[in-house]
């Protein structure tokens, strides 16, 4: 398969070494090291001058969607596919559709000590992203030239940047090939990871990447009907994301979450009151809101 496989690093110098052992030799890897300082970047030289078909690039713009482009521009291959620095790879689908756009992958994550599936939904909906964050940064493997053509990821969004790209490509109404017959890989989520554990220290990131979805939604849609769904599960996410911020405590940041919502949004008192609704079963830790807020949508 004619893929090449990005790395972005960032003070990950004690596991960088097992994730790209994981990886293997099969592919070419490019290792972007994004400003670390500590001696990741050294680990990083070291390992693309013990390994063919390894390259080391450095990136100084933080966040891991800016290393990732810089991965994105030195990409040869017909394929590109990005892995995170602390989580461990256990191989990709042997073949798939070469005329595909985009070729996506079910992921598992430790979740409460246990290693669960996440929720994947193989169809290309937009909104249906937008509620589950079906796509993340592992479960995407990309066409690079459709990647390019769609402006490859969003170096503004430090978080949510998969969930922000995975949107963005579905609103384009790609040729998406989704694989089902296994889970790819290990997702170890943790308090310094790009997304982290909890929402209510990052809500200033968390609004402005619900910006740039809304954007996305204005601009890129390829239909009404995509734009119209989209726009009302977005709705409907950020009151759950509101009632996940009280959950925690943090009834300043779901009031901003909140303010972004009246400020975008000019919708009817019977979506508001619905909307209220998934915040309340949000804030009291009500399993699966997202999917009745898909009901609603």
């Amino acid at each position: 398969m004619d893929i090449t496989i990005v790395v972005p690093v960032y003070n990950r110098r004690e596991c960088v070494r097992k994730v790209v052992d994981s990886i293997g030799v099969a592919y070419p890897l490019i290792l972007v090291d994004n400003g670390s300082d500590d001696g990741s970047d050294h680990v990083c030289k070291e390992i693309a001058a013990e390994r063919a078909n390894t390259l080391f690039l450095s990136e100084s713009r933080r966040g891991a969607a800016a290393a990732r482009n810089k991965g994105l521009a030195a990409c040869r291959t017909k394929w590109v596919y990005f892995f995170d620095s602390d989580d461990e790879f256990t191989g990709l689908p042997e073949t798939w559709d070469e005329a595909a756009d985009m070729v996506c992958i079910p992921t598992s994550q430790y979740v409460g000590g246990r290693l669960k599936v996440r929720d994947y939904s193989p169809v290309a909906h937009p909104h249906v992203h937008v509620l589950n964050s079906m796509l993340n940064t592992l479960s995407m493997i990309f066409r690079t030239d459709f990647l390019r053509e769609i402006g490859g990821w969003n170096s503004d969004c430090m978080i949510w940047n998969d969930w922000e790209l995975g949107l963005r490509a579905l609103l384009q109404c790609p040729r998406v090939q989704w694989i089902t017959e296994k889970s790819y890989h290990v997702i170890r989520p943790h308090a310094d990871s790009i997304t982290g554990v909890g929402l209510t220290g990052k809500v200033d990131e968390i609004v402005k990447s619900l910006g740039f979805a809304f954007e996305d939604i204005y601009n890129v849609a390829e239909s009404d009907a995509n734009r119209q769904r989209a726009f009302a599960a977005l709705f409907y996410r950020c009151y759950i994301v509101s009632g996940v911020m009280m959950r925690e405590g943090g009834a300043a940041e779901a009031a901003k979450v909140r303010g972004f919502i009246y400020d975008r949004f000019r919708v009817n008192g019977l979506s508001h009151r619905m909307g209220r609704m998934l915040q309340w079963a949000s804030s009291n830790g009500i399993r699966g809101v997202w999917r009745i807020a898909l009901r609603i949508v």
